[in-house]
C-alpha cells in the first residue's frame, strides 16, 4: 500500500512538473520557428536600375528582377506630366524635370528616381584634326547645346581598324592611316539628316607626331583650302603613304604633295594678300569713326 501511495505521488509529481514546463518549451519552439522565418525571408526584388537621366520623347523599360511566380507587379508615376510609366514598365519621358517611379511587388516597394532634359540642337568637336600614335589613345570632347542636355554624343569610326572610338570618345591608334570619327545627336537638319561633326585622325608613328603638328601650325595657307577638299588630299596622301615602302622624311613628301595640289606659294600669297585687305579695311574704319 505504501509503495502503491509512493508511485502515485511520484506520477504525480512528473505530471505536474510536464504541465508546468510544457508552456515554456511551447513559446520557445514558436519563437524559435518564427525567427527562422523571419530571417529566412527575404525580398529580393531589384529593378535594373535605381536612377535614370532621360532626353524628352525619349523611353526606357524598367524591369523587375527576381519574381516570385504569380507575383502582382504594378507600376506608378509621381508625376506623369514629367514621365509616365506603363503597365508593363516603360518610362516615357515628356516634360523636363524630376519624378520617381514606384514598383510595387506584392506588398514591396523598389523606387527609380527620373531626370528628364531637353535634348541637343546642335554638335561640335573641340578638335577638327586628331594627331595620334600608334598604339596610343586620346580623347575628343564635344560641345553640345543648350549647355544643359542631357543627351549624349554617340561616336562612330569610318574605320576602326585604323583608329576605333568608344561611347565615351576615347580614340585608340590601331594602324597607320587616316580615318574620320563622328560625333552625332538626334536632332536633324532641314534635309532630315542627323546632325553631327567630324574629326580626322591622323595615325602615325609616335616620334612623326610633334613634326606632323608643327607642319600644321607652319603652314596656315592651308586653311585657304576648302575643308573637304583638304580632307580628301590628306585622305589620299596617307593611305597610300603608309601602304608603301617610303624613303625620306614624311614631311617632306607630305609637304611636297599639299603643294603639287594646292600650289603652297599661291595659297600664302592669297593669305597675306586678305590680311592685309581686311587690315586696311580696319584702319580705315577706325580713321573714319575717330572723325
Amino acid at each position: 500500500m505504501k509503495k502503491f501511495f509512493y508511485k502515485c505521488i511520484l506520477t504525480l509529481g512528473f505530471t505536474l512538473v510536464f504541465t508546468l514546463l510544457m508552456p515554456f518549451f511551447d513559446i520557445n519552439s514558436s519563437t524559435v520557428q518564427a525567427f527562422s522565418v523571419e530571417t529566412g525571408k527575404r525580398d529580393d526584388y531589384r529593378l535594373n536600375l535605381r536612377s535614370i537621366t532621360l532626353v524628352k520623347g525619349k523611353s526606357y523599360p524598367l524591369k523587375v528582377y527576381n519574381l516570385p511566380e504569380k507575383a502582382q507587379v504594378s507600376f506608378k508615376s509621381d508625376d506623369k506630366e514629367i514621365a509616365s510609366v506603363n503597365d508593363e514598365g516603360v518610362i516615357t519621358a515628356n516634360k523636363v524635370g524630376f519624378t520617381v517611379i514606384r514598383v510595387l511587388v506584392n506588398e514591396t516597394e523598389l523606387t527609380c528616381e527620373v531626370t528628364v532634359g531637353p535634348p541637343a540642337f546642335s554638335i561640335k568637336l573641340t578638335k577638327s584634326r586628331l594627331i595620334i600614335g600608334l598604339d596610343k589613345s586620346d580623347f575628343l570632347n564635344v560641345i553640345l547645346k543648350p549647355t544643359n542636355t542631357v543627351e549624349v554624343a554617340r561616336f562612330s569610326s569610318k574605320d576602326p581598324s585604323i583608329a576605333s572610338v568608344s561611347a565615351g570618345g576615347r580614340i585608340t591608334a590601331k594602324q597607320l592611316g587616316l580615318t574620320y570619327v563622328f560625333a552625332e545627336i538626334d536632332a536633324t537638319d532641314s534635309t532630315g539628316a542627323r546632325r553631327y561633326d567630324t574629326c580626322t585622325v591622323i595615325v602615325t608613328h609616335p616620334d612623326e607626331v610633334p613634326l606632323l603638328e608643327d607642319y600644321f601650325n607652319e603652314h596656315p595657307e592651308l586653311d585657304m583650302v576648302g575643308k573637304d577638299e583638304l580632307t580628301a588630299a590628306l585622305d589620299e596622301f596617307f593611305n597610300s603613304y603608309y601602304q608603301k615602302e617610303s624613303s625620306g622624311s614624311m614631311i617632306s613628301a607630305l609637304n611636297s604633295y599639299l603643294d603639287s595640289k594646292f600650289n603652297l606659294a599661291q595659297l600664302q600669297e592669297a593669305r597675306e594678300a586678305l590680311i592685309a585687305k581686311y587690315q586696311s579695311n580696319l584702319t580705315e574704319s577706325n580713321s573714319n569713326n575717330k572723325n
